[in-house]
């Protein structure tokens, strides 16, 4: 998953809400990422995640699990995830990456619309980052503002990586039409 390892910002923004210890009479499962646990409810969760309602509720031997290890994901990034779901504002320009890749992850489309909205309306983030964005999490409201502040081929020149090939073929293709409008 993409993210920010801990050891590498050094003043770590301190939580905003608990999933620890301190939150397991509250909770009726365990999510375990990495060596972390987080306490929650499973019919929160699912209830904004079709991933986990087919997890939780479906016919899978996790079901009935009461701790459940999740994978490739990143445990501060988890717990951001956690925090925005749980309504509390999280999201900034450092968190912002890393709650959209779990969003994605586990298909929590009301978390990737606060990120969306956070983009267009408070980020700090150049073009070329907000359109990368836009495009690996199929968010078209961004998608449509960054190509609609695309007005010069320099801009064009300013948002394609160093390999065309990484980017989102649909905003490849939408930068190409551009370009040959500025010819």
């Amino acid at each position: 998953m993409v993210g920010f390892p801990e050891e590498m910002n050094e003043f770590p923004r301190k939580d905003l809400r608990s999933f620890g210890e301190d939150m397991k009479q509250f909770s009726d499962v365990t999510l375990k990422v990495k060596e972390r646990k987080f306490y929650i409810s499973k019919l929160y969760l699912s209830s904004h995640s079709p991933y986990f309602a087919t997890l939780f509720l479906g016919r899978f031997q996790e079901s009935e699990k009461s701790e459940i290890e999740l994978k490739d994901v990143n445990p501060q990034d988890f717990q951001y995830y956690l925090e925005v779901l749980h309504l509390e504002n999280g999201i900034d320009d450092d968190t912002v990456q890393g709650i959209l890749s779990v969003a994605y992850l586990f298909d929590t489309p009301i978390i990737v619309k606060k990120c969306e909205k956070f983009l267009l309306e408070k980020s700090k983030k150049g073009l070329k980052e907000k359109l990368e964005m836009a495009g690996n999490y199929r968010m078209e409201g961004l998608k449509k503002h960054c190509l609609d502040e695309i007005k010069s081929k320099a801009d064009i020149r300013s948002v394609i990586p160093a390999d065309p090939m990484e980017m989102d073929p649909k905003n490849l293709a939408e930068l190409f039409k551009k370009a040959l409008v500025f010819n």
